[in-house]
């Protein structure tokens, strides 16, 4: 893509040199004023389209070069949010597996009281009849 603009901006820069050679060229030819003006006025305009191709050119290398960047750090907060994602994935199967070694403990030492029961035994304990 950089080789097609360097061509690009190369050949609108050869192109430029011959306008100005033109120009040298109508001004110092044995014609008439009337066609010197008539050629110099064709030039002018052919020399203003270069002159904004050449400037469309800077500018479009610059635009480009601040996308690539752009781009560029895209791909990098991508590549950051994969490797968060893939740690937080790796986190929560080891928490699962925590969690059923958790349970199996409880299971093995005399069961987990529901919170049902707990609430039961706090209301008897304080002396409060529970709704139930």
């Amino acid at each position: 893509m950089h080789n097609n603009r360097k061509t690009l901006f190369i050949f609108t820069i050869i192109l430029a040199i011959v306008f100005i050679i033109g120009i040298v060229m109508v001004l110092l030819s044995p014609k008439t004023l009337a066609d010197s003006a008539y050629d110099i006025v064709i030039l002018l305009v052919s020399g203003v389209s270069i002159a904004v191709a050449i400037y469309s050119e800077v500018e479009l290398n610059h635009e480009s070069r601040r996308v690539e960047k752009m781009i560029h750090e895209l791909n990098e907060m991508r590549q950051n949010v994969d490797n968060d994602m893939a740690i937080d994935k790796n986190t929560r199967y080891k928490l699962d597996k925590i969690i059923a070694l958790d349970e199996q403990i409880y299971k093995k030492v005399g069961g987990r009281r529901k919170t049902k029961d707990l609430i039961k035994d706090t209301k008897a304990t304080s002396g409060k009849p529970s709704k139930d």
